[in-house]
């Protein structure tokens, strides 16, 4: 299979997860990740609000006195109440910027181990098979994808960083961005491969020579993921769940050698 055959077949994949989630109703583990996210974000903005709200304040606030430039001192405060306001939107449009940018690292962390069951579900109901829910497997599996998600987080940190730090070099600053977005789309795409990958009897070592051996399909799962991201509310919900299952049936379609 070329390069953008397995391109096309991680794009493709995703209305299969969509007809197999919507068949099997499994909509529950659509809606995990959006109350995991509406809960750490309230309480991310709760403490974004208090800090900003009292830095900035403390910057800003001063008394006007009765003195004969007491005038000019109500005028200036006037002033300075409209770039405190523009200050403090600022503010919050970048932590909550720097919120979403990170967000999807944490639920890769938080959400693994729903993630591993959803995958052992799916792999029960696309099979036909219903055998019996072990802890230990799961509480292994769960393990597993924290320790790949971590290792990916890292690896794709660094990168970037590099990639930030060459912002100075001629051309590469140009396609800066695209670079970026290929790099954080195939490390989501290797975390969310693992969890098919474990189903199919990979380790972690085998399940990371795959991903590299299928590195367009990584980056196609990884890419849509980001996308689906972007959507307010709804693409944090979906974002996760379907492509995890989008992976599986990608991995499934592609070792059978249909595609």
């Amino acid at each position: 299979m070329t390069f953008f055959e397995k391109l096309r077949l991680g794009f493709k994949s995703f209305s299969k997860a969509h007809q197999f989630i919507k068949q099997h109703r499994l909509w529950h583990f659509v809606y995990i990740p959006g109350v995991v996210n509406a809960i750490f974000f309230l309480l991310f903005i709760n403490w974004v609000t208090s800090s900003i709200t009292e830095w900035v304040d403390g910057i800003f606030s001063f008394d006007c006195d009765d003195s004969f430039l007491g005038w000019f001192c109500s005028i200036f405060s006037f002033l300075t109440n409209f770039l405190e306001y523009f200050i403090r939107l600022m503010l919050y449009t970048a932590l909550i910027g720097v919120y979403l940018f990170i967000y999807k690292s944490i639920i890769l962390l938080l959400y693994s181990p729903v993630l591993a069951y959803l995958i052992e579900v799916v792999d029960k109901k696309h099979k036909g098979i219903d055998t019996p829910f072990k802890l230990e497997q799961f509480l292994k599996d769960s393990v597993r994808g924290i320790v790949l998600a971590t290792r990916g987080i890292l690896l794709e940190g660094l990168i970037i960083i590099a990639l930030i730090i060459m912002a100075f070099v001629p051309i590469i600053n140009i396609i800066q961005p695209i670079l970026m977005w290929l790099v954080s789309s195939y490390f989501l795409g290797v975390s969310m491969l693992d969890y098919a990958l474990e189903r199919k009897g990979l380790n972690v070592k085998e399940s990371i020579i795959y991903s590299k051996q299928n590195k367009s399909l990584a980056s196609s799962i990884g890419s849509v993921f980001q996308l689906v991201f972007f959507i307010p509310a709804i693409g944090w919900m979906l974002a996760p769940t379907y492509s995890a299952v989008a992976a599986y049936f990608a991995v499934d379609e592609l070792d059978k050698g249909k595609y």
